[in-house]
């Protein structure tokens, strides 16, 4: 068995892939809990996992690693439609105007409209 403390355990099938692991995660252990896997694991993929289905409740380092990675991949693209949201924000509060096409027969400038 590995350290329980850390959250690891040893010989475990993992809950995304499940292959067996020599090292796996514990999903609700204390580090499980401080890394949000269940909340990672139900936000972006299409599976909810629960402390009371009948599942593993252990996730390997491969899925764990792919997990975090999707997390920061959707806090990139949130972070970067908000601060884009901000800028458009500002450009129709001073009165900024965009083209929407070039080739139009109507008005070459449309203001931006919320």
């Amino acid at each position: 068995m590995g350290s329980l403390d850390r959250g690891v355990l040893t010989g475990f099938i993992c809950r995304l892939c499940s292959e067996m692991h020599r090292v796996v995660l514990h999903i609700y252990g204390e580090e499980g809990i401080r890394l949000c896997i269940s909340e990672k694991i139900n936000r972006y993929l299409s599976i909810n996992v629960s402390r009371s289905d009948p599942l593993p409740k252990t996730i390997c380092k491969n899925c764990l690693e792919r997990l975090e990675n999707q997390h920061r991949l959707v806090m990139r693209i949130e972070h970067a439609a908000n601060m884009l949201k901000g800028q458009r924000r500002a450009r129709v509060g001073r009165g900024c105007y965009v083209s929407l096409c070039e080739n139009s027969s109507g008005p070459p400038h449309l203001p931006i409209r919320k």
